[in-house]
């Protein structure tokens, strides 16, 4: 008697679905002023899809950015103080006052002692008197102005000036956003799905799930995310199904051809559909190199539970149910076919696991003994003997 390994599968029928699905439309409406992707395009995430029209931001884009440099050159004038030549210069003005203010007394000194003598008029002595007084004020201002260069700025301007920095910072960066709005760029990885605009259409934002026709038309481009697969699997197996769980995918549209996947997610709540109850699992595609699948594909995964080693295994076609309970007819020698009752464990293809009931080496009936075919004739009731072999079915592993 041979002894073979199985391999314990769950099976679970679904389909093949995009994990998101958006809209792509810009920020702002406006013409749209390039497209660099097709129906049918493979992007990758923050790839430039679409330029919109920035004509009309140009001009505040530079306005903004003047205004900054000019802040900022401000802002360092003041940081820096002022210049040894500013300084001198309001030094030598002050002399130059001082040396006037000399002259200016003299002859203010002098018109009063010829008015006294009535040598000159009330009249030119209050001219000079007013030329004295002048200069004198003049001293005092050149004076304020000498102690405020050589202190240099105070802090509460260059706190004013770096401010206006600040602002201006926040005005270049408001109307630079809108500038980088304008480039339209793939949220995900994913596949250009539809484009409903060329360059010179005017698009407008658009909710991104819609698919409203109101909404499509004045979007530019649908995207969906790489494919996987969605398998609803029943209540009876989820126990068996875990995250990164290996899994086979076959597709109704490429017979015979395998593909692999893993478990992404099982979803932490049931779905009932007409009475079936049923957990959605989420498969990562791994091997779709060609982009072969497409969305809406119908496939069938099998999902890898365990192996049972050495297991001992029957044509499903012999267990049979009488009174006694689940069994099958032993061949007994001398006797002939005898009932016997059998603890079935994993059903694997048409063959099943036997946990006990039977030892290798015994012959049983493929089919129940006196059965007939369809056309009248008798079965034959040859016996097989009891070996084990390998599928796929349904019992966790031991």
């Amino acid at each position: 008697m041979v002894s073979q390994d199985i391999t314990i599968k769950v099976s679970a029928a679904g389909v093949l679905k995009p994990p998101a699905a958006v809209n792509i439309s810009p920020k702002q409406p406006g013409r749209l002023a390039a497209l660099y992707v097709d129906q049918g395009s493979q992007v990758k995430a923050g790839q430039l899809l679409a330029r919109m029209d920035a004509t009309n931001l140009q001009g505040p884009l530079l306005e903004a950015q003047g205004s900054l440099a000019s802040a900022k050159a401000n802002l360092s004038k003041l940081q820096a103080g002022n210049r040894p030549q500013e300084i001198q210069q309001a030094a030598e003005n002050l002399n130059q006052a001082q040396a006037d203010l000399i002259s200016a007394r003299s002859t203010y000194e002098s018109n009063r002692q010829l008015q006294a003598s009535g040598a000159i008029s009330q009249n030119a002595l209050d001219v000079s008197r007013s030329q004295y007084e002048n200069v004198q004020a003049r001293i005092a201002s050149l004076k304020q102005q000498l102690n405020l260069v050589q202190a240099g700025s105070r802090k509460e301007d260059i706190a004013v000036a770096r401010a206006q920095v600040t602002q201006a910072e926040g005005s270049l960066k408001n109307i630079q956003t809108q500038v980088d709005d304008t480039e339209i760029r793939a949220p995900f990885t994913g596949i250009v799905t539809q484009k409903y605009a060329n360059p010179g259409a005017f698009v407008t934002p658009t909710t991104s799930a819609s698919t409203t026709t109101s909404a499509t038309s004045s979007s530019i481009l649908a995207i969906a995310g790489d494919l996987e697969a969605v398998a609803n699997v029943s209540e009876s197996d989820i126990r068996g199904i875990y995250v990164g769980q290996g899994a086979e995918l076959r597709v109704d549209a490429y017979p015979g051809k395998v593909f692999h996947g893993k478990v992404r997610l099982v979803a932490p709540e049931a779905v009932v559909t007409q009475n079936v109850t049923s957990f959605e699992v989420r498969v990562r595609i791994l091997d779709d190199t060609k982009h072969q699948l497409k969305s809406g594909m119908n496939l069938t995964a099998n999902f890898l539970i365990g192996t049972h080693r050495d297991a001992l295994v029957i044509p499903t076609t012999a267990i049979v149910s009488e009174a006694q309970g689940t069994g099958v007819y032993v061949l007994v020698r001398g006797s002939g076919p005898v009932f016997r009752p059998i603890r079935v464990g994993a059903t694997v293809g048409t063959e099943s696991e036997v946990l006990s009931g039977l030892q290798e080496g015994e012959r049983i009936f493929t089919t129940q003994p006196g059965q007939r075919r369809p056309n009248g004739r008798p079965v034959s009731n040859n016996a097989s003997p009891f070996s084990g072999g390998g599928g796929r079915g349904g019992r966790p592993p031991r």
